[in-house]
């Protein structure tokens, strides 16, 4: 009995570690096979009629048909399902609300996640988010020009402020909303678009 219980408060102190480890991200973020992934990315193209690398790249996703249109040059090239949060309806207004922003943003990085794979984050907050969160009082003005000099350098602007950020085109599957206000995807789908859409590409998103 006493070896059973030692066993088991081995055990429950290794999965502890393994979850301190996660939380303070002391472990190593996995690495995709990027050879792997461009070759799918490659027959993708192939398949769709589409040059390889793709061309003017955009993405239009519609929270309320739940869906995800890739386009290149401005025509639809494939259409992905989508999981939203448990709370999808609204635009964004601040850190917690479990919405998804609504607007025109871009990809301003990438990057392996433990949790969710693959991840595209998107430049939310926008102008025109900081400019209602400023009216509102919801930020200062020092975060008010900060998110404004990225937006106009091009980059991810503060994701720390009142305003959320931290949204981004993710894998982990569809089927339900789980998301805190992402967009995510099937595992295969998000291989695709990490491949397909380089930093900068517009991204659209309707009610």
């Amino acid at each position: 009995m006493r070896r059973w219980v030692w066993l088991l408060g081995i055990v429950g102190l290794f999965l502890v570690a393994w979850w301190v480890g996660l939380q303070l991200r002391l472990l190593p973020y996995p690495k995709p096979d990027i050879a792997r992934l461009e070759a799918r990315a490659r027959a993708f193209c192939a398949e769709k009629g589409v040059a390889y690398p793709l061309e003017q790249p955009a993405v239009r996703i519609e929270k309320h048909r739940r869906r995800l249109i890739l386009l290149g040059r401005g025509t639809p090239i494939a259409e992905f399902p989508i999981a939203l949060s448990g709370a999808p309806e609204g635009d964004k207004q601040r850190e917690g609300d479990r919405r998804t922003p609504e607007g025109d943003y871009y990809v301003c990085e990438k990057h392996p996640s433990r949790r969710f794979y693959l991840f595209l984050g998107l430049s939310y907050p926008a102008l025109k988010d900081a400019e209602r969160g400023k009216a509102q009082g919801q930020i200062s003005e020092a975060h008010y020009r900060a998110i404004r000099e990225a937006i106009q350098s091009g980059t991810c602007p503060p994701w720390d402020t009142p305003l959320g950020g931290a949204v981004g085109i993710h894998g982990g599957g569809v089927g339900r909303d789980w998301t805190l206000g992402c967009i995510a995807l099937p595992d295969e789908a998000v291989e695709i678009l990490y491949v397909l859409l380089p930093i900068g590409t517009p991204v659209r998103i309707v009610p």
